[in-house]
């Protein structure tokens, strides 16, 4: 063996040694199968995706009342103990926890403008409950009142949200975890990097015990909530619950571990997935439509398919999707597009072109 090869040889068993080394710096540790660490706290979150639900819930009475301009302004802000059991019920916080939390919608939601501009738009379309809408008329279609254009705007709140509010903060908080400090305990709440991860976690809004196989109900308290809720009903055939939930445990404990590389990936798994869930339903609802012939239902279909839409523009910024791909998808689906064009054309042109946007994007999002 010449001088050569016996100093590669030397080099590459260092590297290997120091591989090795900084494995074993790390004790063997297990995941558990619920989400049970010690010092988890994340109660900013569950009273936000809370609220996120009184808040959805009154807006949706627009189609029995006109709506109170003060009411959804207390609501979004929480001010004057706007939260009241009629809309606050069968969840973690009661009306009164809410008022008194601190916490709020507003401060939580990136771009608020966008979606307090939607709330008060439906308060604005609430005085046409009582009246037959259609083309170019607001008002109501069945048991859903839609504006001018056939955008119900509770819809576009309720899903816009679920990209502003839930993957906006999971975001935040995944990333604040990297470089966050993982050796002060802090009481009550772990390590920083702990508890922002506690954070991203309970904003994406599914129970600390969460059973891909449950067919929760609304009676069930510990129900997924707002991102979560979606899981089973659009990203069930991508396994995104599942995916989700295994990434979160995983990560926490890593974290314990001071094992990084697994927290890292957990991370990059839980910004896809969560990404990927609001693409599937997205592309659901453009597909379904065009399978059925009920203007209302169409109309309340793409309705959802636009607050999706809206919540796609808060992902990731590796994200799968392009910045001129997701254009498209505003210049088709957007707030202010019409969408009696989409439905009424017969070859479902426009929203064959976003199937194609997503798939491309995402691969196949539906069974």
């Amino acid at each position: 063996m010449n001088k050569r090869t016996l100093i590669l040889t030397a080099v590459a068993f260092s590297l290997f040694a120091t591989s090795c080394d900084k494995d074993d710096d790390i004790a063997p540790y297990t995941v558990p199968a619920a989400y049970n660490f010690d010092n988890v706290e994340f109660a900013e979150a569950t009273a936000t995706v809370n609220m996120w639900s009184g808040f959805q819930s009154y807006l949706g009475k627009s189609t029995s009342r006109q709506l109170s301009q003060d009411t959804v302004n207390y609501l979004w802000n929480n001010t004057n103990s706007a939260f009241t059991a009629e809309f606050i019920s069968n969840l973690p916080n009661t009306a009164g926890q809410l008022n008194s939390s601190g916490f709020n919608l507003a401060s939580k939601t990136s771009e608020p403008n966008v979606i307090k501009a939607m709330a008060d738009s439906m308060v604005k379309v609430s005085q046409f409950y009582n009246t037959a809408g259609g083309e170019g008329i607001p008002g109501k279609q069945g048991s859903r009142l839609f504006n001018y254009s056939g955008f119900e705007f509770n819809q576009g709140v309720a899903k816009g949200l679920m990209g502003a509010m839930a993957l906006a903060r999971v975001i935040h908080h995944l990333d604040a975890s990297v470089s966050a400090d993982n050796s002060t305990l802090i009481l009550g709440k772990g390590t920083a990097m702990q508890h922002e991860w506690d954070m991203a976690f309970g904003y994406v809004g599914i129970p600390t015990n969460y059973d891909t196989s449950k067919a929760y109900i609304n009676t069930d308290v510990n129900r997924p909530l707002a991102l979560g809720g979606y899981f089973a009903e659009r990203g069930k055939y991508i396994k995104a619950g599942g995916i989700i939930f295994e990434a979160f445990r995983k990560g926490r404990a890593a974290i314990a571990a001071k094992d990084y590389a697994v927290r890292d990936a957990a991370i990059a798994t839980i910004k896809e997935y969560l990404e990927k869930a609001i693409a599937a339903a997205c592309y659901y609802y453009v597909t379904h439509p065009q399978a059925i012939t009920d203007r209302p239902a169409q109309l309340h279909e793409l309705s959802e398919g636009k607050g999706f839409v809206i919540a796609l523009k808060f992902r990731a910024a590796n994200s799968k999707l392009t910045t001129a791909n997701y254009q498209t998808l505003v210049s088709i689906l957007g707030i202010d597009q019409n969408a009696y064009p989409l439905i009424k054309d017969a070859s479902f042109t426009k929203l064959k072109q976003v199937q194609q946007i997503l798939t491309s994007a995402y691969g196949q999002l539906q069974p």
